[in-house]
């Protein structure tokens, strides 16, 4: 985990997806102090939809009980976010590798366009013990 940072900024939302734009809106105002490109900002904001619907969608069973935590570092050309929950967790092993996955009844796309859309994508996880995502975005000038 990153050294705590006096710009960091946490929010928890409710697990659910009326909440998600309240996540994006910090990315936006977020990057642009950073010094992100618009474009830099637009994939940041695409991944960390990505992330935190994922947790929507299979974290909590896919209901509306638990909490999402955001925290937000932003530092000179660059953006870090953590997507965080208590969660049932899964095993990152598993997560393919390369290619777009096929996307199945559990969807799938999300963590690879996350990683594609990012700088670097770190996944921290193990069943029954929740889900830490940390993908950073750099100044592209």
């Amino acid at each position: 985990m990153a050294k705590p940072s006096e710009d960091m900024i946490e929010l928890t939302i409710p697990c659910h997806p009326r909440y998600l734009g309240v996540a994006r809106l910090l990315v936006g105002g977020l990057g642009a102090q950073a010094g992100l490109s618009v474009d830099d900002v637009d994939d940041m904001k695409v991944a960390v939809s990505e992330a935190v619907t994922n947790v929507m969608d299979h974290a909590y069973g896919g209901g509306t009980q638990g909490r999402v935590l955001v925290r937000y570092r932003p530092s000179a050309g660059e953006l870090a976010v953590e997507v965080e929950d208590t969660g049932a967790g899964f095993d990152p092993s598993r997560l393919p590798a390369g290619g777009p996955p096929k996307p199945g009844p559990e969807g799938g796309l999300g963590l690879y366009l996350v990683r594609e859309l990012t700088d670097s994508m770190k996944v921290e996880s193990a069943p029954g013990s929740g889900t830490k995502i940390t993908i950073t975005k750099r100044h592209h000038g």
